[in-house]
């Protein structure tokens, strides 16, 4: 296929009496391939008046006939190389009589070498750029040109070689030099200016400030695309004339299709849900939920009007998850412990109260419209389900699995409320296709149920807080039901490295990875009964030794559990700044570290559970402790008083 040219007639030093050149037209759309394109082409000049040009019929057939004739033998006629371009053949005004092809390489290359390193000037608002012709993929071709200058075919059309070959007779021939444009390389480079040009649409949307409980109205804006094709056009164009010329990018106006209207009214409504604070109440314990609170369960959703807002009904299950450990009661079975082999109850059942998560969710949601933002919590009793006749014919003879970990070395606080902790889950039972929840078993930790002030890692540092320590409970549950092959249904890993829970963590050796931290209200341990039957959990505390052991009995389900880990994936450098924290508790000027530095450190464990001889895909459970820095308390309280003898 013949490649495409496009010629660009330039006005001549020589041109006379007024006669203008035909000009090849320009294409309608930019080429999706490379294309040749010829940048300058060849003007005629009118003959001298004094030429004889009022000839008769026959004589101008015969003179048409004899062009045609000497058109078609040009490229035989006239020699493939070393040929000298005839008189009066010039290039855009410059003559260039008499040159060879070696001479002409060097003068076309030098005419036009400034051109080519900046071929046009681009711009677009106050954004200017300069392109080279090689980053435009804008070439010059100077075979072609020499070519034309020196009369051999270049491929064109029959009416503008007679046309070339006329002018040339009558030594007025102007030639333009020829471009080859790499129309996708042109692409290429016009869509890295769109990264600074184009702007994507903004619809409306809506600006919530927690402090201030206002809701802020943010407009739509209108987008911007570059309009690559029609801008390449441009440039075409502009090369075609061979003088540096400024081309304006062409872009288009994106539409939104946001509403304000609708906006506004959605503004209105986010005000109307922060307004006030949601209390929400059960029995005699409360818990308000303030702006600040109530932002994080309000969800925006952009529609072809603008913006909706209505309450987060997932984000609001997640609190009331939360809400649930403080509501439900626990197990409502009776407490039991294998005596002789038979289980036995030592804690008799009781009714108990679930609090019911659907209707919560859907009375919190209600209240975001209400005027009276005080919500009671809605409970579902709970009965035992067992008597002493029906545990009695229960089977725990089989160990299931044992989690064990060490807490020696422990402070004082420490065994206390690892004891505490044991105790409250010591004789649960766990119905088929139940969830264990640790924090709902335990219940609250505090002063009322046996548990002392401990250090215990709150926020981003450690601190006294209540139940310091039940986190030793929590790894050696975590450890039964992940040895025993239960379905894990939450489990948070401490945030920095612990050593001590590397003792006993595996089988064969120490490590990390498997830890579980809990927080009431925050962080639960959870897993799930699928043996079929039920399971009884029992705690054994070894004070001398200083070893936790929880066991999981009940009738052994036919699975295995092998470990494949803990790999440790990369290591991060504890800080080497130390954190201070003002304690008002402490004399001012004193120190008291209650943390030391630790390296950060990922961790993946995998466990593989085997039945009947054939594995499932393996589980990860990976952990990421953080890199931790020396926490000093600072005291900022009254220096003491010296006594007086």
């Amino acid at each position: 296929m013949p490649e495409h040219y496009i010629s660009k007639y330039s006005p001549m030093e020589r041109r006379r009496s007024g006669y203008t050149p035909p000009q090849n037209a320009l294409p309608k759309e930019a080429p999706k391939a490379p294309s040749r394109i010829v940048g300058g082409g060849l003007t005629g000049r009118t003959p001298s008046p004094t030429t004889p040009i009022a000839l008769g019929n026959l004589t101008a057939l015969w003179i048409g006939l004899g062009v045609l004739v000497l058109v078609l033998l040009t490229p035989y006629l006239l020699p493939s190389s070393e040929a000298m371009v005839s008189s009066g053949v010039t290039l855009q005004g410059e003559g260039m009589q008499g040159m060879t092809r070696a001479m002409l390489n060097e003068a076309v290359a030098k005419r036009y070498e400034r051109f080519l390193k900046q071929p046009v000037t681009l711009v677009y608002q106050d954004r200017v750029w300069q392109p080279t012709a090689s980053e435009l993929g804008v070439s010059l071709d100077i075979r072609q040109t020499n070519n034309a200058l020196l009369g051999l075919s270049t491929g064109t059309d029959l009416q503008t070689q007679l046309r070339a070959t006329w002018a040339r007779w009558m030594r007025v021939l102007d030639v333009g030099p020829q471009f080859v444009i790499n129309g996708p390389k042109m692409q290429r480079y016009l869509m890295t200016l769109s990264a600074e040009i184009d702007q994507p649409i903004t619809e409306a949307d809506l600006l919530i400030d927690n402090q201030t409980g206002r809701a802020e109205a943010l407009p739509a804006q209108t987008g911007r695309q570059l309009l690559i094709d029609d801008s390449m056009i441009d440039i075409y164009q502009a090369i075609a004339s061979t003088t540096v010329t400024t081309v304006t990018l062409r872009t288009r106006t994106l539409d939104t299709i946001s509403d304000s209207a609708t906006l506004t009214k959605s503004a209105d409504t986010a005000e109307r849900f922060l307004s006030a604070p949601l209390v929400l109440t059960s029995g005699d314990k409360s818990w308000t939920w303030d702006r600040d609170r109530l932002s994080t369960m309000i969800i925006t959703t952009k529609t072809a009007g603008g913006v909706t807002v209505s309450p987060d009904a997932n984000a609001i299950t997640l609190e009331v998850e939360r809400l649930a450990q403080y509501i439900d009661s626990g197990s409502a079975e009776p407490r039991v412990a294998l005596v002789d082999g038979v289980a036995t109850i030592i804690q008799p059942g009781k009714t108990g109260s679930l609090l019911d998560r659907a209707a919560a969710v859907q009375a919190i949601g209600n209240a975001f419209y209400a005027e009276n933002r005080t919500v009671v919590l809605p409970t579902i009793p709970v009965e035992p389900k067992l008597d002493a006749a029906q545990i009695s014919q229960l089977s725990f003879a089989d160990v299931l699995s044992t989690g064990r970990s060490s807490f020696k070395g422990s402070a004082a606080y420490r065994i206390t409320n690892i004891t505490t902790g044991a105790e409250r889950i010591n004789g649960v039972l766990i119905a088929p296709d139940a969830v264990f929840s640790f924090n709902t078993e335990v219940g609250e930790i505090d002063e009322a149920n046996g548990f002392v002030q401990g250090y215990a890692v709150v926020g981003n540092r450690t601190q006294l807080e209540w139940g310091g320590g039940v986190c030793q409970v929590s790894t050696s549950m975590f450890r039964a039901a992940f040895y025993a092959g239960l379905p894990i249904v939450e489990r948070h890993a401490h945030p920095y490295y612990i050593r001590w829970y590397d003792e006993y963590a595996f089988p064969e050796a120490a490590g990390p990875g498997l830890d579980a931290a809990i927080f009431t209200g925050e962080l639960d341990f959870r897993f799930r009964n699928d043996t079929g039957n039920w399971l009884l959990i029992e705690t054994v505390v070894d004070a001398k030794n200083q070893i936790l052991d929880v066991n999981l009995r009940g009738v052994a389900s036919g699975r295995t559990v092998r470990v494949v880990g803990p790999k440790i994936t990369g290591t991060t450098p504890a800080p080497k700044d130390p954190v201070y924290v003002d304690d008002p508790t402490l004399p001012m000027g004193e120190l008291k570290q209650t943390d030391k530095a630790k390296e950060g450190m990922n961790v993946v464990v995998f466990r593989i559970i085997s039945r009947n001889a054939k594995d499932a895909p393996g589980e990860e459970y990976s952990t990421n402790f953080r890199p931790w820095p020396d926490v000093f308390l600072r005291g900022t309280g009254p220096k003491a008083t010296p006594s007086t003898p």
